[in-house]
């Protein structure tokens, strides 16, 4: 028995390793209208049976990319991924893009059946449906969902308090994926490649793109009113024909999505998506806005005005810039225990003192910080980080989105006392450019984002993700989809 233990380890070292191979007929069988646990299993037998067809002739040599394409290791599909590697080394020694629609997966061309998670009517549960996803059009592509967070943007439009409804809707802008086929037009992304979508984009034609100096394309900037996609005003969702809405351009609560490709960042395929897939929005904006914008100097003073997802990702911004002393300000005093993971040294809750939060700031810190990051929203918040840097060379980055009918409202001699305002959007990186290199920033150890991720839920219980935020529990929740 041991020996024969040993004799098919030996011909699973000589058949292609799990994450070229296994992976593969696990996108196929899922393609094939199977679960996400029966396509696993499936792959697994794939795997067994081709070192059992091994046994009666074994190879003398390891795996080859030469003999796989060969066909000297037989599979039913090594024909087809053989023809994809092909054309992929094709393209790679400057060959045209005719062949890229061939891909990888089997579904290339042909409408998917998924299950996603739809939002029928503002505040109710979501509802997990079979959703027909149409093939992506010109200058789209279709990913596969595999790990997605809750952000509190999704919560706020399900809510649809102040805004207008757009139901019904699949939600969702946090995530990362796998690209499962790419449309007409596009040649920066392939089958197979690992990406996160985003809620902006970047058409890298418009002169915000060609700018240095913004993020916010003319194209691709978010519209969260807008349900369908820019090609043909229609939507790639349909449940027995009727058309479901899309969200930011995203709708990554699916196990499919289309999304221009605009809106997709192409990422190191090692870097492990159920950690990264958060860096899609909330902790790249509040990183970016201290990193980016703000751009405090080792051993600066910063205070973080919000201790939210957002707000915790600038003060990581503010810990891995060099600052000396990080204040934390929030009305919830139970942050403050968590936020000193992320470098907060301070706390300061405004309804303990009967004085303006600025001059608490102020006095705390000789005249005021070098660096505040607003990430609330709220006006008042807004105005106290603004007058609570030092005059002469303090500024303040506002973060957080005010209600419509809200004003700024401040004395113009904090201004003329040389005292910086700022705003920003997403951090200020430009998705498909900057997202990459802060995933490096993960890889390389620089980032560390496993202390946002605070829960997990399967797919099936995504409604319990909605609780946790509503109950203020946590800080990013992430949905396994294949749960």
């Amino acid at each position: 028995m041991r020996q024969m233990a040993l004799s098919s380890l030996s011909f699973l070292s000589r058949i292609p390793p799990p994450t070229f191979y296994h992976h593969y007929h696990y996108y196929y069988y899922r393609c094939s209208g199977l679960s996400s646990a029966a396509a696993a299993a499936a792959a697994v037998l794939s795997r067994w049976w081709c070192a059992r067809q091994l046994s009666s002739n074994p190879p003398t040599q390891p795996f080859s990319l030469q003999r796989f394409q060969n066909k000297q290791f037989y599979h039913p599909y090594n024909s087809h991924y053989s023809s994809y590697i092909s054309t992929k080394q094709k393209q790679e020694q400057g060959g045209g893009n005719k062949s890229r629609k061939m891909a990888m997966f089997p579904s290339t061309g042909q409408i998917i059946r998924c299950k996603a998670a739809v939002a029928w009517e503002a505040g109710k549960p979501l509802v997990i449906e079979e959703v027909e996803v149409a093939p992506p059009q010109k200058m789209e592509v279709r990913l596969q969902i595999l790990y997605t967070s809750l952000c509190h943007t999704d919560v706020y439009f399900w809510e649809a308090k102040g805004q207008t409804p757009v139901f019904p809707r699949i939600l969702g802008h946090e995530a990362g994926g796998i690209v499962e086929s790419v449309g007409e037009g596009v040649t920066d992304l392939q089958p197979g490649d690992h990406v996160l979508p985003v809620f902006t984009g970047e058409c890298k034609e418009c002169r915000h793109c060609k700018s240095e100096e913004s993020n916010m394309c003319d194209l691709l900037r978010i519209n969260t009113d807008r349900g369908v996609m820019l090609s043909d005003g229609k939507t790639r969702f349909s449940i027995n024909g009727k058309p479901i809405y899309h969200f930011v351009g995203t709708s990554t609560f699916s196990e499919y999505t289309v999304v221009h490709v605009g809106c997709v960042a192409k990422i190191n395929p090692k870097a492990p998506l159920d950690k990264v897939c958060v860096l899609s929005c909330g902790i790249s904006t509040g990183l970016g806005a201290t990193l980016n914008v703000a751009k405090p100097r080792k051993g600066s003073t910063v205070a973080i005005f919000g201790l939210g997802a957002v707000g915790l990702a600038a003060a990581e911004g503010a810990r891995i810039a060099g600052a000396s002393r990080i204040i934390g300000i929030d009305l919830n005093a139970n942050r403050f225990d968590e936020a000193k993971k992320f470098g907060v040294t301070e706390f300061v809750n405004p309804k303990d003192y009967d004085k303006p939060v600025q001059q608490v700031i102020a006095d705390m810190t000789d005249g005021g910080v070098d660096r505040s990051v607003e990430c609330t929203g709220n006006v008042n918040a807004m105005i106290s980080a603004f007058e609570c840097v030092h005059d002469g060379w303090g500024v303040a980055v506002l973060v957080g989105v005010p209600n419509k009918d809200d004003s700024f409202k401040t004395h113009p001699m904090n201004l003329l006392n040389e005292r910086t305002l700022k705003g920003t959007f997403f951090g200020n990186y430009k998705p498909r450019t900057d997202l990459p290199s802060v995933v490096e920033k993960y890889m390389n150890k620089e980032l560390e984002l496993e202390k946002f991720i605070t829960h997990e839920v399967p797919f099936s219980e995504i409604n319990k993700a909605f609780e946790y935020m509503l109950r203020g529990e946590g800080i990013r929740c992430i949905i396994h989809m294949g749960a």
